[in-house]
Order: structure tokens, then C-alpha cells, then sequence
């Protein structure tokens, strides 16, 4: 059984003194040759669907759809939405490859600006794996993880 223990990081936010936690996770991405490109995704446990943004993946040759959902905008950065598919390894675990729904977000041939524009958010959404694999949450503070780990196993 293939296991990874990821820490939870912690980052004070100045104005309120209140703790932020979150995770981050290392995949390696394929793309449409089949090789395989280290990212970091934020692993978001509310999230409705995985994020990545469209410029990014255009620059790494993930397979993309060419046009975009028609009509669809996502509401949290005002970004068109191409709605597809993302494979990829988990660094650290063993070889399997997984694949989720994913929205690629934004035009990918430049990088989103403006005020009004949202930067979007290479964000996994672990319960599309639930099948796969099982992801927990524990406050064990060590050195290393004073907020704890989530603990990632293949099942």
C-alpha cells in the first residue's frame, strides 16, 4: 500500500492574528506526449471541481479542449471555463495515475489580467479520488508539522 504524509501549513493572517491552514501537494502532470511535469496544487477539500489555470497548462502541453464551454464563466475569477480532464501522479507515492474532471480556467493563450480578474488556482479536489484513494486529516504535531498532516493511502 502506497502512503504519503503531507504537512498542513499554517499562515498567520496580519490582520486578524487568526491561523489560515492549508495543504499543498506535488503532481506530476501529464501531457499529451506522455511526460511527466512536476506542479503544485493546493488540495481544497470544499472545492466543487479541480482548478488549473488554462495559460498554464498551455505552457506545459496538458491536453486542453480547444474552445471553451459555451456560456459557462467561473464565478470566482470571471474566467471562461474548458472543461476536461487531468492526469497525473501523486510525488512521493507509488506510479498510479489518476484522472479527475478538471476546469481550465481562463484564456490559454495569455495570462489573465485586470482588476476585475481573479488569478486562478491550481486547486485538487481530493473527494473526486474517494474511490481511489483515502485522504485524512490528523493533528499529530511534530517539529516538522506543528498544524499536523494529511495523511494520503492508496486503498
Amino acid at each position: 500500500m502506497s502512503r504519503l504524509a503531507t504537512p498542513v501549513i499554517g499562515k498567520t493572517l496580519w490582520a486578524t492574528g487568526d491561523v489560515r491552514l492549508s495543504v499543498d501537494l506535488e503532481l506530476r502532470l501529464k501531457d499529451r506526449a506522455g511526460v511527466w511535469k512536476r506542479t503544485a496544487f493546493r488540495v481544497d477539500t470544499a472545492a466543487d471541481v479541480t482548478t488549473f489555470p488554462a495559460y498554464q497548462a498551455k505552457q506545459l502541453l496538458l491536453p486542453i479542449p480547444s474552445q471553451a464551454s459555451r456560456g459557462a464563466i467561473h464565478r470566482q475569477t470571471g474566467l471562461e471555463i474548458r472543461s476536461g480532464l487531468l492526469r497525473f501522479r501523486m510525488v512521493g507515492m507509488d506510479a498510479t495515475e489518476y484522472a479527475v474532471p478538471c476546469f481550465f480556467l481562463g484564456d490559454p493563450n495569455r495570462l489573465p489580467t485586470g482588476v476585475a480578474v481573479t488569478k486562478p488556482r491550481a486547486l485538487l479536489r481530493p473527494l473526486a479520488l474517494l474511490d481511489q484513494v483515502q485522504f485524512d486529516f490528523h493533528k499529530n504535531a511534530t517539529i516538522t508539522a506543528p498544524y499536523g498532516e494529511m495523511i494520503i493511502e492508496k486503498k
